[in-house]
């Protein structure tokens, strides 16, 4: 059976911040829709990320359930820190984006009105600057 490109992108995530120090924890959510992947700690800050991989060429939006964008959006107004971790194959890169902005990560774009992440890195990914910004960054 082959590997869902989320479990790749999870695969690579864990081997390649092991050295960070993050204590990963995955999730199995479809018991309550809308739950991030992932759970994610260190030093006593915590954080919730979502996996998702893209398959267009361009980012215009990202595909999260009506149950993902309510989770974000309630989790961030608690001042909690939620992320949207997007991997872009075809450009060899990856996205994060903040759950606060959950509702507007769902609406289509144009080429005048670009989807901008809060921080990107292409390959070879910068996986210690990513873990940075989860943790330094807050709401």
């Amino acid at each position: 059976m082959a590997i869902k490109p989320e479990s790749k992108l999870w695969h690579q995530l864990r081997d390649n911040t092991k050295s960070t120090g993050v204590v990963w924890t995955r999730l199995e959510s479809w018991a309550t829709p809308g739950v991030p992947d992932l759970h994610g700690i260190k030093d006593g800050c915590g954080f919730w990320l979502e996996l998702k991989v893209h398959r267009l060429k361009t980012l215009k939006s990202i595909n999260l359930s009506p149950h993902q964008v309510a989770w974000q959006i309630q989790y961030s107004k608690q001042m909690g820190n939620v992320w949207n971790l997007v991997s872009l194959p075809s450009s060899s890169s990856i996205h994060i984006f903040h759950g606060q902005r959950a509702m507007d990560l769902i609406r289509k774009r144009t080429k005048d009105d670009p989807l901008t992440p809060d921080w990107s890195t292409s390959a070879p990914y910068d996986w210690e600057g990513l873990v940075s910004h989860l943790l330094s960054s807050s709401p």
